[in-house]
């Protein structure tokens, strides 16, 4: 869905048009000698959105733009990956919170590390061990603390229930609280995770906001959605407003001392999320008044791509590391029938796709869920072709018995692109023999309404995004489509679809427990099922993010190692 964590390069000039090509006080300074701003720093920041937020609990955060905007403004993780010099370039493990980035035992099963001396809350308290593990913890509550990574519920060494379920469920209720106590311990600073099985790439995993500390007196569960509580260099001025956004100022309790990531530049942060994609594109093309010391983290949309050329020296272009797709619910009572899925297959033009976004030079069409960039890329063969096939799809449905025309109803996240999108995709489904209604859910609701129980009987299929969360297939496969480890009494986590299936997920077990080129070739086998032969989900595209910064905006680079977006760790705004 949501995050990512894939090394992709800086896309070529493309051939659509698009040319490649107020001083305010304050220094900086923190408590307890930190070090000032860079120079040229101070100022405001203006983030310009058409995405609403769907969270900022750090542990319900699974949205790229929201896991690199949290983990940069004010929740610190034992790991982080560091900023990088240029758009496109690799970034490296490194550091947060933690003296290194973990001591792993010689079995892979136990990791340890040291938080560091001086990091604490906006309220002075110091962050401790305890608090990192009480933040963990709250993934384990998945009927309260919804919508997040469950890599702790995976990783950790607390026995499952017989569906998969673990049998520790969280500081609320406190079942199975000693399993966890023995999984997860503090010592003084020290933390230790002890892991079910040999672990290589746990240090990766804790880059996730989910892995972040929370303070247990701060917690209101669901409540605490929006209710920041800082332990780093910002925190938010007021309240945060959904569909609005919120004002973040320096949090004087950050020390730049215990941080070698973040160099904290603006004196204030403003996030606008009231706006269009096409009105923000045509406020940052323009660049004027407070628009110059303005980014945003919305892809442009098609009617500003012919326009970037007029930001030149302003703009980025580098590859997404996200896959879009399309998720049949097997609870629906079309979707549940194998025919009436591939049918949907068949008879999606992702031609229609391609021309909604902004044409074959920013999106590519492709029948994968692991991203081009990924070393286990399968490069499935499209079903039929980019346009599809609406006439076979019609003779499969009649097939398989339905009357046409079969009435479905598609979940989309509205914005002004994907309205264009699922226009362009539903002429080529209702071809078929399908009466498709859409429904478009705002952003802030949008994954919360399709891991929410109520929606498996309401919507017969969803659009969703995905990118992995480090460099692996491990990270795509089993987080969309292991029933195990994602469907439960709280919904179906990542598996939105609801695909269970006994000997797909032997084939994860059996992929989990390989290594480098064997790796590979598992996964990408387990994608080609999973999008062939169950028809479980329907990739879409691969896309190119362009966006535009505002001139006075200096360190805008888009770090494609972490999450693909603007990296916040180093920008800051000319006086």
């Amino acid at each position: 869905m949501k995050r990512v964590k894939i090394v992709a390069g800086v896309a070529t000039t493309m051939a659509l048009g698009l040319a490649l090509t107020a001083c305010g006080g304050g220094t900086g300074g923190t408590s307890g000698g930190s070090a000032a701003a860079p120079a040229g720093a101070g100022n405001t920041l203006y983030i310009l959105s058409g995405t609403a937020t769907e969270h900022w609990d750090p542990q319900r955060v699974y949205v790229g733009v929201n896991i690199e905007a949290g983990n940069r403004l004010f929740t610190r993780t034992l790991t982080t990956f560091a900023p990088v010099a240029k758009s496109g370039d690799s970034a490296e493990l490194a550091a947060d919170a933690a003296t290194d980035t973990g001591t792993v035992s010689s079995d892979g099963k136990t990791w340890t590390f040291t938080i560091k001396d001086g990091i604490k809350w906006e309220d002075g308290q110091a962050v401790t061990c305890e608090d990192f593990k009480y933040g963990i913890s709250r993934t384990f509550a998945v009927d309260v603390i919804t919508g997040g990574p469950n890599y702790a519920i995976q990783y950790l060494d607390i026995p499952k229930n017989s569906d998969g379920s673990s049998k520790y469920d969280g500081p609320y209720k406190g079942d199975g609280q000693a399993l966890y106590d023995k999984a997860v311990t503090c010592d003084g600073s020290t933390i230790t995770f002890k892991m079910a099985k040999p672990s290589g790439d746990f240090n990766q995993a804790l880059t996730m906001t989910a892995f972040g500390a929370f303070r247990k007196d701060k917690d209101q569960g669901d409540k605490s959605n929006f209710a920041i509580f800082s332990d780093g260099p910002y925190k938010l001025d007021g309240d945060w407003t959904s569909n609005k956004g919120g004002t973040f100022v320096r949090n004087d309790q950050w020390d730049k001392s215990t941080d070698t990531i973040r160099t904290a530049g603006p004196d204030k942060i403003v996030w606008d999320e009231s706006l269009t994609q096409e009105t923000l594109y045509e406020r940052l093309i323009a660049n004027q008044g407070d628009d110059q010391n303005a980014i945003t983290f919305d892809q442009a949309p098609v009617t500003a791509l012919a326009n970037v050329n007029n930001a030149e020296g302003r703009n980025d272009i580098v590859a997404s590391p996200y896959t879009r797709y399309l998720v049949p619910n097997f609870k629906s009572k079309v979707f549940e029938n194998d025919k009436a899925r591939e049918a949907l297959a068949l008879a999606t033009d992702r031609s229609a796709y391609v021309t909604a976004a902004g044409g074959d030079q920013v999106v590519k069409a492709t029948n994968s869920l692991i991203n081009p960039a990924l070393s286990s890329f399968p490069n499935t063969p499209l079903p039929a072709g980019d346009k599809g096939d609406p006439a076979k799809a019609k003779t499969l449905l009649e097939e398989a018995g339905f009357t046409t025309p079969v009435k479905i109803t598609v979940a989309y996240r509205k914005n002004d692109t994907l309205d264009k999108v699922f226009a362009g995709l539903k002429t080529g489904w209702d071809a078929a023999g399908f009466e498709t209604n859409l429904v478009g859910i705002p952003a802030d609701q949008y994954y919360g309404t399709l891991q929410s129980p109520d929606s498996a009987t309401k919507y017969d299929a969803y659009w969703a995004g995905w990118g992995a969360d480090f460099p692996s297939a491990s990270t795509v496969i089993p987080q969309l489509l292991d029933s195990r480890s994602q469907i439960s009494s709280g919904g179906p986590g990542q598996d939105y679809g609801y695909f269970d299936n006994a000997e797909f997920n032997k084939g994860i077990d059996a992929a989990s427990a390989l290594t480098g080129a064997e790796a590979d070739k598992a996964w990408g086998a387990l994608d080609a099922e999973a999008t062939g032969k169950y028809y479980a989900v329907i990739p879409l595209i691969n896309d190119q993010f362009v966006f535009v910064h505002g001139s006075n905006v200096e360190g805008a680079v888009v770090n494609t190692t972490f999450t693909g977006y603007y990296d916040l760790a180093n920008i800051s705004v000319k006086h």
